[in-house]
């Protein structure tokens, strides 16, 4: 009897010791896959800003080497023999594009560095001569400056004017087939409008993206800007006033030290941030700009909250990139926008509304409009007189085409800009696989082109690379299943599937999404719940799951874009949402 019972205790123990030990390493090993599924959250939000800044940068350039290209048109208005230059008309056109970019200044200076013209009239006979972003232009560069303290007042984000407030410039070479090198055109940017694109994490209370220079200051707004300014450690904004260092030992914080060395890398065991807070990191550093990019999320939240972080955010992070993805369509739209209304405001243009008179103003006409198409990546831009005639376009079968009942004609002429629907293309065009078809999708954005005395005189239409819509859709990666993607007012998909292939193999499209399919529930014939829901015009989003066009069950979520009538749809797999979300059910018991 005493050596069963002392056997039953002996077993029991080990047992007892065993199931302890199980539980320790199972709470070890899901606390290391709850750590990595954030480091790789993190990576994929760091990553994704970084092509949303790279993009913006690029665009800046764009916008610059355009300006700079029609500088020297108005150089005949400026030169005139035995009297004052005359700056009006450049000043004009300067101002429009520094309005219409929201930019801080645009200036233009002189060979020797001598600020001729400038939309701040304080800064004019200035000497910036010595300025990098001066050197490097007149070295036929199109050059960003680094971020650093403005040493003339600027209006600050409360309207007042202030010395030492950050700014940045980019800059380029202004020549002349005739007569060489002008000068150098600089735009100063608005450094908030950088700031405006860094992600929010709005689905943590803690989470946060931020840039850094090469010396280890922030670049961008931090989130705990004002717990700063309590503390201390600040006195006005992040912005190149706080190096992000470890506050315990003075040293910058190990995210930044990484950073720094040019590398890409994380932290998912925690280290103390700028104010003394142990996070986990992920970064990563942009040598074209000498920058570094750092998303953080304080290690309390990310672990000791893990289970109703997984169920009650997944829902609210499709929505975090749904709200993303509507302001990044708007802002690609916004951006053509102003490249057309910039574009039909150039005298060039005016002129061209009447025809060219000669083979050689016609050649010129055209590398005129090819210059601005490849350098923007449109598909073609072509130029109407007042009677919607087609009088120059770079698709030249369109010349001598009536357009006047189009709506990109219309419309642009009763509100001054225009952004038609994706459509089917009624003449040829080049498909995205190399081919010259018709009814390939196609997009227009039209401005009006007026006289400086406001007369009509014609229409000026960009046709838009629809892939560029799909780029900016499928830019996201949400798991293995889930995608983003546009509908059209009837419910229509105007970008690509991710399962466009499997759609090809089942017959459901020939070519492409795109016009091609609409989101119906195949069961049903019906529209489906997400994209029905949408057409009505509400923002909503369902976490118990519907059938897609394709008839699988996702979570979805979605929002209506009234001023183009467009509607965008996250989804993801309610199976592979599920099953990711079950993996750390049995945490619970310990957070």
């Amino acid at each position: 009897m005493f050596k069963t019972t002392k056997s039953t205790i002996v077993a029991f123990i080990s047992f007892s010791l065993l199931s302890m030990f199980v539980v320790k390493m199972t709470f070890s090993d899901t606390l290391s896959i709850i750590r990595e599924g954030i480091v790789r959250d993190l990576q994929g939000i760091t990553r994704k800003q970084a092509e949303i800044i790279t993009n913006w940068m690029d665009a800046r350039k764009k916008d610059i080497r355009v300006t700079a290209h029609d500088l020297p048109a108005y150089r005949s208005s400026v030169i005139r023999e035995d009297k004052e230059p005359d700056f009006s008309k450049p000043l004009e056109y300067l101002t429009f594009i520094k309005n219409i970019y929201h930019y801080k200044e645009v200036f233009i200076a002189n060979p020797r560095g001598a600020i001729i013209l400038s939309t701040d009239e304080n800064n004019i006979g200035k000497d910036v001569s010595s300025a990098q972003y001066f050197q490097e232009a007149m070295k036929g560069k199109t050059f960003f400056s680094d971020i650093m303290p403005s040493p003339v007042p600027i209006e600050n984000e409360f309207g007042e004017l202030e010395l030492g407030l950050p700014t940045m410039f980019v800059s380029t070479q202004v020549t002349s087939e005739k007569t060489g090198v002008l000068g150098v055109l600089v735009y100063r940017l608005d450094v908030n409008e950088l700031i405006k694109l860094i992600m929010p994490m709005k689905a943590t209370e803690t989470g946060e993206i931020y840039l850094i220079n090469k010396d280890g200051f922030m670049l961008t707004k931090s989130r705990f800007t004002e717990n700063l300014k309590e503390s201390g450690i600040i006195k006005k904004r992040t912005p190149l006033e706080l190096k992000v260092a470890n506050p315990k030992t003075g040293n910058l914080t190990l995210a930044v030290q990484q950073c720094l060395k040019g590398q890409e890398g994380y932290d998912e065991t925690g280290y103390l941030d700028y104010r003394g807070v142990s996070v986990i990191g992920y970064w990563i550093w942009l040598p074209y700009l000498n920058w570094g990019l750092i998303a953080e999320i304080n290690v309390d939240e990310a672990c000791n909250e893990v289970r109703k972080f997984f169920q009650d955010t997944t829902i609210k992070n499709l929505r975090g990139l749904m709200h993303r993805q509507v302001d990044l369509v708007k802002m690609c739209m916004e951006g053509h926008k102003n490249n057309a209304k910039a574009v039909a405001r150039k005298p060039q243009t005016i002129h061209y509304t009447m025809g060219v008179g000669s083979v050689d103003e016609f050649v010129s006409a055209l590398n005129y409009l090819e210059f601005i198409r490849d350098e923007y990546g449109y598909k073609g831009i072509f130029i109407c007189d007042s009677s919607g005639i087609i009088k120059l376009a770079t698709e030249k079968n369109l010349v001598g085409m009536d357009v006047s009942g189009e709506d990109y004609f219309i419309e642009a002429k009763k509100r001054g800009v225009f952004v038609s629907d994706v459509k089917p293309a009624t003449t040829p065009i080049l498909s995205e696989f190399g081919k010259v078809e018709r009814n390939i999708p196609t997009l227009f954005v039209s401005s009006v082109i007026q006289e400086i005395t406001g007369a009509f005189t014609g229409v000026l239409v960009l046709r838009v690379d629809t892939m560029e819509l799909n780029k900016l859709m499928q830019g996201i990666e949400i798991g293995e299943s889930g995608e983003a993607y546009l509908i059209d007012s009837e419910g229509v998909l105007i970008t690509e599937s991710r399962f466009v292939i499997e759609l090809k193999r089942s017959g459901m499209i020939k070519d492409r999404t795109a016009l091609e399919l609409k989101g119906i529930n195949p069961k049903t014939g019906r529209l489906t719940k997400g994209i029905a829901e949408c057409l009505s015009g509400t923002e909503g989003y369902d976490v118990t799951g519907y059938p897609d066009y394709r008839g699988v069950p996702v979570l979805g979520t979605w929002c209506w874009i009234p001023e183009y009538e467009w509607g965008v749809i996250i989804e993801i797999d309610l199976d592979e949402a599920f099953r990711k979300s079950s993996a750390f059910w049995g945490i619970k018991q310990y957070f």
